[in-house]
């Protein structure tokens, strides 16, 4: 159970990195470079792949999620690489002026991506973890495959500089499917907990 808690506080993180990217990346790439797509494409991929796991917890499933969660920790990478090269001509300048740290793009934030990724890859860890001693409820089932069919538009329309209004608001659904997801999938855990203590009446009917 740790392991999906963990799966969705990293889909939690992707969210957010999509939405903070989308105001400023699409322009960026229609004016100057065409890969600074590719965080809009990355992040909502990150969803798809997780709420899919928490969908359908399977091998292939987790594979999946875990080279989508490589590929995170690479674009974080790769994007802190880019942004401090725009704010310093050299490793050295971050030590004598600290202005060089200043101003848009901001030199660490791609960092979150990699830090979101490895959160992920946790979870690909403890495979018993991702488990609960019983299967979630079919809604629980639902609400992540509509998260996850969400993060997959919202990674197609990433793609395109004039679709990432529909890929916002694919990744705030998902963010939105996500959390009713688990908590239907606590109650399951839960219910046995409480039933003793419910009213006889209610006892009865369940």
């Amino acid at each position: 159970m740790l392991a999906r808690f963990l799966i969705l506080v990293a889909m939690m993180l992707f969210g957010p990195l999509y939405i903070e990217v989308y105001l400023y990346h699409p322009m960026v790439a229609l004016e100057h470079e065409p890969v600074a797509m590719v965080p809009l494409v990355a992040a909502p991929l990150a969803s798809f792949a997780g709420f899919l796991l928490l969908a359908l917890d399977r091998r292939v499933t987790a594979v999946l999620f875990g080279v989508v969660c490589a590929v995170e920790i690479m674009v974080g990478l790769a994007g802190t690489a880019i942004h401090l090269a725009l704010h310093a001509p050299s490793l050295a300048s971050f030590a004598t002026d600290p202005t060089a740290w200043l101003g848009d793009p901001p030199p660490l934030v791609p960092l979150s991506f990699a830090a979101a990724g490895c959160l992920g890859l946790i979870t690909v860890l403890l495979p018993r973890q991702r488990r609960l001693d019983e299967p979630p409820v079919a809604i629980a089932r639902i609400f992540y495959g509509m998260a996850a069919l969400c993060g997959l538009v919202g990674a197609v329309a990433g793609a395109f500089p004039e679709g990432g209004t529909i890929g916002l608001f694919a990744v705030i659904a998902a963010l939105a499917f996500g959390p009713f997801g688990y908590v239907a999938e606590v109650g399951v855990m839960l219910f046995p907990l409480v039933l003793p203590y419910l009213p006889a009446r209610l006892r009865r009917a369940a």
